[in-house]
């Protein structure tokens, strides 16, 4: 009774420091935008840095038109977590404006760790606790010059594509409400895309900057180990590594996002994390015509209509380019998931949920998995059978019979997979000659709230790339049509294996109409400059067919 009293008189403290330091912000913040600030805003970053280091913008009115937009942000959609304004008021004055990212305000993630600040991840636990000092990546974009301003909302666990916690409550997708932004780093993709800022940063363990994006219409790339600092960083899944997470840019622009991504690079990255290669930025150039691999489906869970149109789209507008698309069909997909699922939920969620009271409420979709996870081993083993038996169902027969806590002999097994699948994954591709690989990032648009519930095992689109490493990008490319986008008169649930069937009862195009839409370009492993050049040249392709992509609320 104690533990519940203080749990809930912490969240409502919590809550109340955040409305506090929006309260306590200088009148300005309560402004609309002037006409100066309308163009600083609407300023590519590049551009707008050029102008800083030039002395032709100051960096306290930069501050002040990113400010007013990521409070409006927050009105409307609760996306953020920290508000850091106060104190980037006073970085701005003694900021590099001489760095690549000189005077650009920068949002964060919850789980990167910045000095004076909390780190909660959601947690009522971890509320009141500010960290004695900046993570390696805050301390490289400080260096470069930028200014980090807010944290941005996530779920607890970080096992989820919803956005929900209950320190600071449910993020709403800006584009249409009742919808998820994505996650795990789904208040970063709420900010960013409702127009709160133009630069952030976020994680992704098995899509968690790519599904975001796609469900909120932004530009990232999701990079290979080693390429962007992640130490000394928090996280609720401590110690798991099995797939690995890591940190990324998230924008609102691709000029914004390749720039920044560069800017990083060639900040040396590897200075300041010892988890970072020494790869320095590699200048790339791409052949006239290239060999482009696509992945219609996983046999898991087919594209839905929306998400088939968005790839279909980009297919058309690279061959009018001359470039050879054919199919690519990889090592099982099924197998791919297996693998990455069970190994970053080995210890069946219990490192993430022992940081919790032991009465407090979380993901409905997660609550679902990991419960299934602890069930008894015999009952899943004849439960995955008779779906097998009766049903014919091998995917969820696949996924369920070893849906298990597991023992260090069993973990040491999977890792073991993991590397024969990342050998078998290897030599498909290298067998195949392509020089790219386009697929969907996820099999729908975003999710209505609770959808995890039933959608949790569709995530294989993006989390077999977290399995082999490799770097990939998403790009925005149309919006859910609910006439074009409807499902056909014909189809049935019937029909599809149980994960697809989770899928699908959250498919509605008339209830997704103006949701995002867009496409995965992948690389290979450490190929980030390469698939950043292939997003542009995609962009452009696409943009060479009439098809362009419209930012929710462009100035």
């Amino acid at each position: 009774m104690f533990a519940y009293i203080k749990y809930k008189k912490t969240i409502a403290a919590k809550q109340k420091e955040r409305e506090d330091r929006i309260a306590e912000l200088a009148p300005v913040y309560g402004t609309p935008l002037t006409e100066e600030e309308t163009t600083i805003f609407k300023t590519p970053v590049p551009l707008l840095v050029a102008e800083i280091q030039k002395g032709l913008v100051k960096p306290i009115d930069v501050l002040h038109a990113y400010g007013k937009r990521a409070l409006e942000a927050q009105a409307t959609t609760n996306c953020l977590t920290e508000i850091m304004i106060k104190s980037a008021e006073k970085q701005v004055q003694i900021c590099n404006t001489n760095g690549p990212l000189a005077g650009i305000p920068i949002s964060f993630k919850d789980t990167v760790n910045i000095e004076g600040y909390d780190t909660t991840l959601g947690y009522a636990t971890y509320a009141f606790k500010p960290v004695p000092q900046d993570s390696p990546l805050v301390k490289l974009l400080r260096d470069a010059g930028g200014i980090p301003y807010v944290k941005t909302n996530i779920p607890m666990t970080l096992l989820s594509y919803e956005s929900y916690n209950n320190v600071f409550g449910r993020t709403e997708n800006p584009h249409v409400k009742g919808y998820s932004p994505g996650g795990s780093s789904g208040g970063e993709a709420a900010l960013l895309s409702y127009g709160g800022g133009r630069v952030g940063m976020g994680t992704d363990v098995a899509g968690s900057v790519r599904l975001p994006s796609h469900f909120c219409g932004l530009y990232t790339v999701r990079s290979s180990y080693g390429r962007i600092p992640r130490a000394a960083n928090s996280t609720p899944t401590k110690g798991q590594d099995g797939i690995t997470s890591i940190y990324s840019p998230m924008c609102r622009s691709f000029d914004d996002l390749e720039y920044v991504f560069k800017s990083i690079i060639q900040m040396k990255p590897w200075d300041y994390d010892y988890t970072v290669h020494p790869i320095p930025w590699r200048e790339v150039t791409l052949a006239k015509k290239l060999k482009i691999g696509v992945m219609a489906d996983d046999g898991v869970v087919t594209p839905s209509p929306a998400c088939a149109r968005a790839l279909q789209l980009t297919v058309d507008a690279l061959k009018k380019q001359g470039h050879e698309v054919v199919t690519f069909v990889p090592p099982s997909p099924l197998d791919a998931l297996r693998i990455t699922t069970q190994l970053i939920c080995a210890d069946a969620g219990k490192t993430a949920t022992s940081q919790m009271y032991w009465f407090e409420p979380y993901d409905k979709g997660v609550t679902k998995f990991l419960h299934v996870e602890r069930f008894p081993r015999w009952i899943k083993k004849i439960w995955a059978w008779l779906y097998l038996k009766v049903k014919g169902d091998k995917v969820i027969y696949t996924m369920l019979k070893d849906w298990n806590e597991k023992t260090m002999t069993e973990y040491m097994a999977l890792v073991w997979e993991r590397e024969g699948y990342r050998n078998q994954f290897y030599k498909a591709w290298k067998s195949s000659g392509i020089d790219f690989l386009v697929t969907v990032p996820n099999a729908t648009p975003a999710l209505p709230h609770n959808g995890m519930f039933q959608s949790f095992g569709s995530v294989g689109y993006s989390s077999l790339f977290n399995l082999v490493d490799y770097s990939s990008g998403v790009i925005p490319v149309t919006k859910v049509d609910k006439v074009v986008d409807a499902l056909p008169s014909d189809f049935s649930l019937k029909k599809l294996n149980y994960i697809a069937k989770g899928a699908y009862r959250n498919y509605d195009a008339i209830k997704m109409a103006g949701l995002p839409v867009g496409v995965q370009i992948v690389g290979q492993r450490l190929e980030e400059e390469k698939v950043l050049k292939m997003m542009a040249l995609t962009i452009d392709a696409l943009k060479d067919i009439g098809v362009e992509y419209e930012l929710l609320n462009e100035l």
